[in-house]
């Protein structure tokens, strides 16, 4: 008699959990987006004693990226000038530009 029970129970433990439905939606983890890198920045500079002092800085920064991947657009700037010397102040050099970029062969 207990033993029925006990299979009675189990059956109708299983039974209400096979029953009860499923949920529809998914529910799996979204995938991670690409990282997204921030602005890259560079600079340098330098000289000799007497000859003054020459320094530029730049910067760049992608601006678009394809849904695939594949195509991308840069922005960048620079700036750079030379301080003292024999020749004085230079005057200051300013650089403005774009890239476009294709990757071959990703998928």
């Amino acid at each position: 008699m207990q033993s029925t029970t006990i299979f009675i129970l189990l059956s109708c433990i299983i039974g209400a959990t096979l029953a009860s439905p499923m949920p529809k939606e998914d529910m799996t983890m979204p995938s991670t987006p690409p990282p997204s890198y921030p602005l890259n920045l560079q600079g340098g500079g330098g000289g000799q004693r007497g000859d003054g002092f020459g320094f530029n800085v730049g910067g760049s920064q992608n601006v678009w990226r394809s849904d695939n991947g594949r195509h991308e657009v840069d922005v960048n700037a620079r700036y750079g000038q030379h301080l003292g010397g024999p020749w004085g102040n230079s005057q200051p050099s300013y650089d403005i530009g774009t890239v476009y970029r294709y990757r071959f062969g990703k998928n």
